[in-house]
């Protein structure tokens, strides 16, 4: 006969288990469940990227254009090989122990996995540079936005950098050569992810996405494989 802390452990398992899978569930129903659903990409429309590495999700944007010129935020001084400034930049957002730690999924450590699902205002931008990218099917997509849907996408990434008193964004060191973390805004939880902040971006600027994208594959699978 069972003692009752081994019913109660059992029912805590039992409970945890269903939390999960019901996280699961939604995440897969947010992710195929379209918002804007009848938006089109237009022909003429200032082409952007999509991409994934696995873990993260990110836009790519060029760094001038008619609607917006990020040099002013991400500036080549940044780098420590000024060179390494290209034609673009991959933004994304996300928990801040996760992204300095976790470049790919087998990187992940748990304390900062747990951070992350409880919830974290450590939160930074991820920048990294590209020179005229191409797209390649596993991993970047393209598409087109409208001047206006882009601006909708400026203003949203713009809100979450974190300035001085000078009204400069914060850069630190990245990975490698090519890319830098800025302090942001934000809140990172299990409901409000890397990939959810993707998705949110594109959907408030009107272009199809999931209602809810948790996962890389939520945001990808929107982009198909040109």
């Amino acid at each position: 006969m069972a003692t009752f802390p081994m019913k109660l452990a059992k029912r805590v398992t039992g409970g945890l288990l269903a939390i999960i899978a019901l996280y699961f569930v939604a995440a897969l129903f947010g992710s195929i469940l379209p918002a804007n659903q009848y938006w089109k990409s237009p022909e003429d429309g200032i082409e952007l990227f999509i991409e994934t590495n696995g873990l993260h999700t990110g836009i790519i944007m060029p760094i001038r254009s008619d609607v917006h010129d990020w040099s002013g935020l991400i500036r080549p001084e940044h780098l420590d090989n000024p060179g390494s400034y290209g034609s673009h930049i991959l933004i994304g957002w996300g928990h801040e122990g996760v992204y300095r730690n976790a470049e790919h999924w087998q990187d992940l450590r748990f304390r900062d996995a747990a951070s992350a699902i409880f919830g974290s205002h450590d939160v930074l931008l991820h920048v990294y540079h590209l020179t005229y990218p191409q797209t390649y099917p596993h991993y970047r997509r393209s598409f087109k936005v409208s001047e206006a849907e882009y601006r909708k996408i400026v203003d949203a990434i713009n809100s979450r950098f974190v300035l001085d008193e000078a009204g400069e964004s914060i850069p630190s060191k990245g990975y490698g050569n090519h890319d830098l973390f800025y302090q942001a805004r934000g809140h990172y939880t299990a409901f409000y992810t890397c990939n959810s902040w993707t998705g949110d971006v594109l959907r408030r600027a009107g272009i199809r996405t999931g209602i809810w994208t948790p996962f890389q594959g939520g945001v990808m699978r929107w982009f198909p494989e040109n």
